[in-house]
């Protein structure tokens, strides 16, 4: 971790109670958006189809960049170009997984492996997740803060959801089990993870099939 500076969103809890600025973290957003949408039958591509009249991928995308973080890396792959078209005018990096036919894992890894270097926790999101909140993304960040090293999971009515927080600490680790298609879930099963209750129902509904869509919109 680098050398502490301050910043509003980093903080820590003293005796006292009171809250005082403790050190900056650089934060990156990876969001995964490179699979296919198989299951969303469609002639139209799934992260690109309008929700409320806005692409499902700038649906996810609006609340990251509302929250905050330094960096916001979204990793692309299948329809590729037509991606780049929709985020030609957004504050992101764009990351192409060529490899994204073997899996959701390789999304995840890429994305991870381009803010290693520069970043102290990275928050992983799914690109079809396009009703989260603002403040749920700001109340993970306040968890981490509180808990630097910890992997902050948001919970809704007790069901785990996405996305979560990991610590730098942790990239390494998560690197090597993210094989196949298991995504993050093996490091949560090897590393254990911090709970955190939210009020956003969001957090469960990525969005695989039109029918989904269609239930939530």
């Amino acid at each position: 971790m680098r050398h502490p500076v301050l910043n509003s969103h980093n903080w820590c809890i003293i005796n006292s109670g009171k809250k005082l600025p403790l050190f900056i973290m650089k934060t990156a957003a990876v969001i995964q958006a490179a699979g296919k949408g198989s299951r969303f039958h469609s002639s139209q591509y799934k992260l690109l189809t309008p929700v409320n009249g806005v692409p499902m991928i700038l649906r996810t995308l609006a609340p990251v960049l509302y929250a905050g973080f330094d960096e916001t890396v979204v990793v692309i792959g299948a329809h590729a170009d037509e991606m780049r078209a929709a985020l030609v005018n957004y504050p992101v990096r764009i990351i192409e997984n060529n490899e994204w036919e073997k899996g959701q894992s390789t999304s995840l890894a890429a994305g991870v492996r381009a803010v290693r270097d520069s970043s102290d926790r990275a928050c992983l999101l799914l690109g079809d997740q396009p009703f989260l909140k603002t403040e749920t993304l700001r109340a993970l960040l306040a968890a981490s803060d509180e808990h630097p090293e910890e992997i902050i999971v948001p919970f809704y009515q007790g069901k785990r959801g996405n996305p979560i927080i990991v610590p730098s600490s942790r990239y390494a680790q998560l690197l090597e089990l993210t094989k196949g298609d298991m995504g993050g879930k093996r490091l949560l099963i090897s590393a254990g993870y911090r709970e955190l209750s939210v009020e956003d129902p969001g957090i469960l509904r990525d969005i695989d099939t039109i029918e989904e869509l269609k239930k939530y919109e």
